[in-house]
């Protein structure tokens, strides 16, 4: 859960649990245990949101390095084709942006199983990730998952996409006290997708 939310979220909780075990110095005010709940609902629906936002940007992020990937291709079709018509002149070739330099190899599809790992954040809320140095990766995918059972690391949760990033270490706040949380990455490029690191896990 996101954590100010969730800290919101709390506030709200314990002000209902409060009204309700104490009916008779509240009765007849305009707030209610049925209005603290209303802004637990509204809380709950807001971090849905920004959790459906956040896999869509990362799926998004996913497509359009994709998509430039094939354009890029396309665009070295196209240079290819322009070199041949003004005969590898550099200077013919410069109103094109074209700038005449070794062929770039392409890389292989990423074979690499990552290895990660999870410390506490400095401030002791949080996570800092890690994970490997990947020289075939363009970026790294992440997913993450909630354990039901925070004393149980060998039963993998659900795991769902989290985070792409070209960094090989970044912080997750978006976290709770006394849940375990789950991560594993993979390496990508243009050319396809590695295999999945071992889940990792840790509690605070």
């Amino acid at each position: 859960m996101i954590k100010y939310i969730a800290d919101s979220s709390t506030t709200f909780k314990g002000l209902k649990n409060g009204m309700e075990k104490n009916p008779t110095v509240w009765t007849n005010q305009a707030d209610t245990p049925a209005k603290m709940q209303e802004k637990i609902d509204l809380l709950d629906s807001m971090e849905k949101d920004i959790e459906g936002i956040k896999e869509q940007l990362a799926v998004k992020q996913i497509e359009a390095h994709k998509l430039c990937a094939e354009l890029d291709e396309y665009a070295v079709r196209i240079t290819s084709i322009a070199i041949g018509l003004e005969g590898n002149n550099q200077e013919k070739l410069l109103p094109y942006g074209i700038k005449l330099r070794k062929p770039v190899a392409k890389k292989p599809v990423p074979t690499k199983v990552l290895q990660s790992s999870i410390t506490d954040d400095t401030d002791g809320s949080g996570y800092i990730i890690s994970t490997q140095y990947d020289s075939d990766a363009d970026i790294y995918e992440w997913q993450k998952g909630a354990g039901a059972d925070p004393a149980k690391t060998d039963v993998i949760p659900e795991m769902k996409l989290f985070k792409t990033t070209t960094k090989t270490t970044f912080v997750d706040d978006d976290v709770q006290k006394g849940i375990r949380y789950f991560y594993r990455v993979r390496s990508i490029n243009a050319a396809g997708e590695g295999p999945w690191s071992e889940a990792v896990s840790r509690v605070q």
